[in-house]
């Protein structure tokens, strides 16, 4: 899920609404959301920061923090609810100490609420507590000790019917976000793309930057696979033409994987050769590890057999 987007008090209030929906955030506007500075931003006991935090100005006056930590990895964190009491607990003492003094120590005087929300968005369930009694032993004193909850999005569990039921940009991306498989997530790319659209140039243009940066992570950072992959996504081109190019793409890229693998494996097996007889240079590790053509690698594989010291193997190498 784009920073970007929820950093718009517009979407960040879909986002509430639609994904959350709890009673007190329905009455909202975006004019009640301000997107706080990053220096407002604490960190939690492993010194990563929240995403986002919003300053909401409620009905009545008060003013309420949300911020949102995106989990966006394939294992549940069991640690969370003790990475927000932290993050909560540093943000709280820091809004305290931030006060006059005499207005801190006045009667009437009241911490701002704050509410944390995790967007996940793995394959596995979430299965971690959400509340900090859970994470306690000792539930035999009710009350009496410290409680916190945080609002869950596990993406897995939102049904894609529900996430296209609306067309925003954040929709689109949490739709194409469901899908690992290659080309299943080509295919939602597809569909979100035609949705985004109509949305507007910008839109479409924000779009496009999330999928380039999804895709560069799926074909191996070739900005020209990207690229094309993109001009068949926006071109028209009927969906058979479509998911037949996506599939040659891929296969292409598998094989050029495949040899990419053949070599790295050939030349860890030349350098572990080597080791049995002695030490390997530093710059003859480089040359042997970058060299990419199986033919040169296979002769070079049966030197190392056949050499006794390293340096033997380095007077053939250099002939």
């Amino acid at each position: 899920m784009p920073k970007k987007s929820l950093s718009r008090p517009e979407e960040f209030l879909h986002f509430l609404k639609k994904y959350i929906g709890a009673d007190w955030m329905l009455e909202l506007r975006a004019s009640d959301l301000i997107l706080c500075d990053k220096e407002m931003l604490e960190r939690d006991y492993e010194g990563r920061e929240a995403d986002l935090l919003y300053r909401v100005g409620m009905p009545d006056g008060e003013e309420v923090y949300v911020f949102i930590l995106q989990e966006l990895q394939s294992s549940v964190d069991y640690t969370m609810i003790f990475r927000i009491l932290v993050y909560v607990v540093n943000t709280l003492v820091k809004h305290f100490l931030d006060t006059d003094k005499n207005t801190r120590e006045r009667a009437g005087f009241r911490l701002p609420a704050m509410v944390p929300i995790v967007f996940y968005n793995g394959q596995e369930r979430w299965t971690a507590v959400t509340n900090l009694r859970d994470y306690q032993r000792g539930d035999i004193f009710g009350n009496h000790i410290l409680n916190l909850e945080y609002y869950l999005v596990d993406l897995a569990q939102v049904e894609e019917e529900y996430i296209l039921s609306t067309n925003t940009v954040l929709d689109n991306i949490m739709y194409c976000d469901k899908f690992r498989k290659k080309l299943e997530l080509a295919g939602a790319i597809r569909r979100a793309y035609g949705r985004v659209e109509g949305l507007g140039r910008q839109e479409l243009e924000e779009f496009r930057n999330w999928v380039k940066y999804i895709l560069l992570s799926v074909c191996g950072d070739k900005m020209a696979v990207v690229e094309e992959i993109l001009s068949w996504a926006g071109n028209g081109e009927d969906d058979m033409a479509f998911k037949y190019n996506i599939v040659r793409m891929f296969e292409e890229e598998r094989e050029e994987g495949k040899a990419e693998g053949k070599a790295e494996g050939k030349a860890e097996a030349i350098l572990d050769l080597l080791g049995e007889v002695g030490a390997v240079p530093e710059a003859l590790r480089e040359k042997i590890l970058g060299q990419k053509d199986l033919e040169i690698l296979r002769g070079w594989l049966k030197l190392a057999s056949a050499s006794r010291t390293v340096e033997e193997f380095e007077n053939l190498f250099m002939k």
